[in-house]
């Protein structure tokens, strides 16, 4: 769109030209009638181009948006493997904890990212140099989750590559963050039946279906 003050000066322009027309023949009403009108109608589209300026794209729909503290390490803590992306750390971090940076679950599992005690014991990290491993912090809880995520595809790549399990490997890897690598190695891939069956793969199935849409909402921010 051009911009108000190219528009209003085109407009200026156009009507003294109109008059500049009009003076030139007094003589002739119909003449001058027509210049008037056409005058008017330059003003007129002037003032909608003025008044109408073009309204800022609406961010993509995603079920909650990333809140702004967490998008910086979101993005620091996808550098820690290529396939763990910034829209599927925001994706699993909603499935996990709504953003929730107090959660707690009835196992336990803490912060964000819902680490329980004994796994954060292996993987917690002091990401942001306070001098202190928490899980409740984001940049320490996000970049653990990143750094198991990464462990558990490497993992998982190596598995597959053996013939010891079948599947995909980002959703493999989801698998273990939730259950257990362990899990994925009995099975020979995605866990089934019991709590696999109602908490396991409706985790991994929720975070690969908002991946993109959180992948978009990210790109957004930028």
């Amino acid at each position: 769109m051009n911009s108000p003050a190219l528009v209003l000066t085109s407009a200026i322009t156009a009507i003294a030209a109109a008059i500049t027309i009009s003076n030139a023949v007094p003589t002739e009403p119909a003449a001058t009638a027509e210049v008037d009108r056409a005058a008017e109608a330059v003003a007129s589209a002037a003032a909608d181009e003025i008044a109408e300026p073009d309204e800022p794209p609406a961010p993509p729909p995603v079920p909650k948006p990333v809140p702004a503290e967490f998008t910086e390490w979101i993005f620091k803590a996808s550098a820690e493997c290529g396939e763990v992306t910034p829209g599927h750390l925001a994706a699993q971090i909603y499935a996990e904890s709504g953003f929730n940076v107090n959660a707690v679950s009835y196992a336990n599992a803490q912060g964000p990212a819902q680490f329980t005690p004994g796994t954060w014991e292996t993987w917690g990290v002091d990401a942001d140099g306070d001098g202190t491993r928490d899980p409740f912090s984001i940049p320490d809880a996000l970049t653990a989750q990143a750094r198991y995520m990464c462990h558990n595809l490497e993992m998982t790549h190596d598995a597959i590559a053996s013939g010891r399990v079948a599947g995909d490997p980002i959703e493999l890897a989801l698998a273990a963050y939730n259950a257990g690598f362990g899990a994925v190695l009995r099975f020979g891939g995605m866990p089934a039946g019991g709590e696999y069956s109602t908490q396991t793969q409706p985790y991994v199935e929720k975070i690969r279906a908002l991946e993109h849409a959180y992948s978009e909402f990210l790109a957004y921010l930028t």
